[in-house]
């Protein structure tokens, strides 16, 4: 049985509207706002420099399967780019027809590692995949889909197992964005037509369970979920320089990492937003706990809506908690699964198809009742093959 992983780069996405005025936003803290390609769930794109993964950042995939908040395995992305013809602005030179068709101008390749974190031994999954190229528009692309499936990658040999894929897809998170319109929800799915850079990842589950085993069924400790986050990082040092590309240099840092949905965005305030960008899980409790214990949202739900929803017991939001740390595990902002189960739904994992804003607002209320934002599915309909996700709209409508 394999477990699939998707996170969204620049959203671990990046995204671009068809019209080209607005774009999906995921931007949650401020100073990650100032680096789209390394930003978690937000890259937005316009021509002719059509977005891409960033050559200079890493992106990783972190896995904890004994429950104590620290990775065990890291699935790592690093790109590359390549200009064939630097002499013209155009990103592909004629219709592109395959994903080696010569008149792709800016190709994009990757290499995926799977590490053991325990032993840092790597593992090269994939050498110079490729990466999906942008759906530039009907006149470059007649038929984009064909080529952008030409990128589902998957491991051979002794390695065989993992599929992967990275590039364009439609935005898979579906909100009412005027929710950070002090709460709007007027049912507008504000993100119809954006696109997001997306990983997408398939793994045997035992590839990622703790000593290489799948749980049996009925086991309820820590072993029996994995824990799973995604961040970007950098190179410690860049040097701007004025007549030659820059230089980065030095030990790579954390600028970007997500878990469940929406805790940076709407649990974390403004003045923790970046430290939460550069800090690990397992510190999570010290560095955060006070705002999961005594969260700010059904205040603003009660003031904004009257929603009803009770004051804070005294002992704070255990049933949190409780949602953070499930069988025993570290409480920590992980996206937990239970890999003795089939499937499975948020917050037990995470669906495509799942409404993650309405059960975190009725979560966050805790009045018994239901609270929605009006936007309850994605504009397209999601695949049942790989990558799952919608092809994504034209970049040049």
């Amino acid at each position: 049985m394999k477990l699939k992983i998707i996170p969204i780069i620049a959203g671990l996405g990046a995204g671009a509207l068809a019209t080209g005025a607005l774009a999906s936003s995921h931007r949650e803290a401020p100073a990650i706002a100032e680096d789209q390609y390394a930003d978690n769930t937000d890259v937005y794109s316009s021509g002719p420099n059509f977005y891409k993964f960033s050559d200079e950042a890493r992106y990783d995939i972190h896995v904890d399967n004994d429950g104590d908040a620290i990775p065990d395995v890291t699935y790592r992305y690093t790109f590359h780019t390549t200009v064939k013809n630097g002499g013209t602005f155009l990103y592909n030179v004629g219709p592109v027809s395959s994903i080696n068709d010569p008149n792709l101008n800016v190709i994009q390749t990757y290499n995926l590692d799977r590490i053991d974190d325990k032993t840092s031994h790597h593992t090269h999954l994939l050498v110079n995949a490729p990466v999906a190229p942008w759906n530039v528009g009907k006149r470059s692309f007649p038929s984009y889909e064909p080529v952008a499936l030409q990128a589902v990658s998957q491991s051979s040999g002794h390695n065989a197992g993992t599929t992967s894929f990275a590039g364009p897809r439609d935005e898979p998170f579906f909100v009412d964005l005027h929710v950070f319109d002090l709460l709007g929800v007027g049912g507008a799915p504000t993100t119809d037509g954006v696109n997001v850079m997306s990983l997408v990842l398939e793994v045997p589950i035992t590839d990622v369970a703790a000593k290489g085993v799948r749980p049996a069924a009925g086991n309820t400790g820590p072993t029996s979920v994995v824990g799973i986050y995604a961040n970007a990082s950098r190179p410690e040092v860049r040097i701007l320089r004025k007549y030659h590309p820059n230089d980065d240099y030095g030990v790579y840092i954390q600028v970007s990492r997500l878990g469940w949905p929406l805790v940076n965005e709407v649990i974390i305030p403004l003045k923790d937003k970046d430290k939460y960008n550069h800090t690990d899980p397992k510190d999570d409790v010290s560095n955060f706990g006070a705002y999961i214990l005594d969260p700010e949202v059904p205040k603003l739900l009660n003031a904004v809506l009257g929603a009803g929803c009770p004051a804070t017991p005294p002992g704070g939001r255990l049933d949190i908690v409780g949602l953070l740390a499930p069988n025993g595990t570290t409480p920590a902002d992980l996206l937990r699964i239970n890999i003795t189960q089939g499937q499975s739904h948020f917050p037990n994992g995470r669906a495509l198809t799942d409404d993650v804003t309405d059960t975190l607002l009725t979560v966050a209320c805790n009045n018994g009742g239901a609270i929605g934002d009006g936007v309850n599915a994605n504009d397209k309909p999601f695949t049942t093959t790989f990558p799952y996700l919608a092809s994504p709209a034209s970049g040049n409508p």
